[in-house]
């Protein structure tokens, strides 16, 4: 049982950083800039709530009839203030449109790492969520805020890295430099939900 769940939780890290590198490697050979990463992350919160969607189901069945709208709601508030904060902090400076269309139109752009990102948060869900059944050890109303402990502490993360990111000379450096911190505690905060024994290992 616990080399399977290592198993599991080896092959869901795995993905999270393969799909992290998606980024990095727009950033450069692509020239993605520090607004493209910032929309790019932003649009990851998107997915994240995707797959909360989907354990609220396994947990709850025809209760999330109740609860799912609630979430959508307080969740799509989260994410447009998420934006503004992002637009008022960064994008404000720059011709990135924060219209619907603008927005689209540049996320389309970055697809292929969201798509990366979307496979990777699938795969933690398959393997972690339903083949380790973490369903069993959460209700309903704890998987309701379950997104907002992991984003909030790594996005606050990314912005003010952000700012500073802004201000240096050598912006590829730091724009690097600043994805590699959102992978450390991406992976910090996937492996004590799924894998407490391996966080303490990155301790």
């Amino acid at each position: 049982m616990h080399k399977r769940r290592a198993l599991h939780s080896s092959v869901s890290s795995a993905a999270l950083i393969a799909a992290n590198l998606a980024p990095v490697g727009g950033v450069l050979f692509f020239a993605w800039t520090i607004e493209d990463v910032l929309l790019l992350y932003w649009a990851e919160s998107a997915v994240i709530g995707f797959y909360n969607l989907a354990r609220m189901w396994v947990i709850g069945r025809w209760k999330i009839l109740l609860l799912g709208p609630f979430f959508l709601i307080h969740y799509s508030g989260f994410m447009a203030g998420h934006l503004f904060f992002i637009y008022a902090l960064v994008i404000s400076s720059t011709d990135v449109s924060v219209s619907v269309s603008g927005i689209l139109d540049h996320l389309l752009l970055l697809s292929p790492a969201l798509i990366a990102l979307f496979v990777s948060h699938g795969v933690s869900f398959f393997f972690n969520f339903l083949g380790e059944k973490e369903y069993e050890t959460t209700s309903l109303s704890e998987q309701l805020n379950a997104p907002y402990r992991r984003i909030v502490v790594m996005h606050l993360t990314i912005l003010l890295g952000s700012l500073l990111v802004m201000a240096m000379d050598n912006k590829l450096l730091f724009v690097v430099s600043m994805m590699a911190l959102k992978v450390g505690l991406d992976l910090r905060g996937h492996l004590g939900e799924h894998d407490p024994e391996g966080q303490k290992e990155l301790v």
